[in-house]
């Protein structure tokens, strides 16, 4: 009887650890907030600009331009970002917001990155567009060399995506949030990554992105804790 009542205090305990855990979607990584066909990537971007056309080599001669007049200080921005974290956006926010003092915030937005690359990856698998440096060789990047297609641009996707997240959290700095994720963008062009249609069309995906995930209960459940998280560390700096 000893034996029969503690198994049964141990199958309740363990069921209520269960049931704790599948309402906590920041501590299993599992947890999706967007599959990567549930954006029409083929039907929201318009197909890249061909090899060759007067827009490609309109873009070319934009990123030339940019070549020919980055800085060393543009170089070291472009070279900082190229290992994109959700957490350069501390030049907005401030210092406390780093991975160390915030686990759940840091959880959440590395799977908020996770599931936008997925869906990036669709547009690149999809358009197959050559990077700028492969087209032309007079483009010399300034940054690790991309082995992934150009079109669109992941890492204009992704700090989009993770702005407007962020947005939703600290809405007096949305603006400052968005114009970091331009910046971040721009720097791909500068360093000799993307196209400027290749950014141009990572940021209308992450909006659609954002609006898809948005609409998920996980995301809005998840978005409260890390907002709680935030502001709870942001009062004590």
């Amino acid at each position: 009887m000893r034996i029969l009542r503690a198994l049964t205090v141990f199958l309740i305990l363990m069921a209520a650890i269960s049931k704790a855990q599948s309402t906590d979607s920041t501590t299993q990584p599992g947890v999706s907030f967007i599959q990567p066909d549930d954006i029409d990537v083929k039907t929201l971007l318009k197909p890249p600009p061909a090899e060759g056309s007067d827009q490609s080599r309109q873009e070319l001669d934009v990123l030339l331009g940019l070549q020919n007049s980055r800085t060393d200080a543009d170089i070291k921005r472009a070279r900082a970002e190229a290992h994109l974290t959700p957490f350069v956006f501390s030049e907005v926010l401030g210092s406390w917001f780093n991975p160390d003092d915030l686990p759940v915030t840091a959880a959440f937005l590395a799977n908020v990155m996770k599931e936008t690359g997925s869906v990036a990856t669709v547009g690149k698998d999809l358009f197959q567009r050559r990077r700028p440096y492969l087209v032309d060789t007079r483009i010399q990047p300034c940054v690790e060399l991309e082995k992934t297609f150009s079109y669109p641009s992941g890492h204009s996707t992704r700090s989009m995506v993770l702005a407007l997240t962020l947005a939703e959290i600290f809405p007096d700095q949305k603006d400052a949030l968005i114009a970091r994720a331009k910046l971040i963008g721009y720097d791909r062009e500068l360093a000799g990554e993307h196209f400027p249609s290749d950014v141009a069309a990572g940021q209308t995906l992450a909006k659609a992105i954002f609006e898809k995930m948005d609409a998920n209960p996980d995301f809005k459940a998840d978005i409260e804790k890390v907002q709680e998280e935030c502001l709870a560390h942001e009062k004590k700096n």
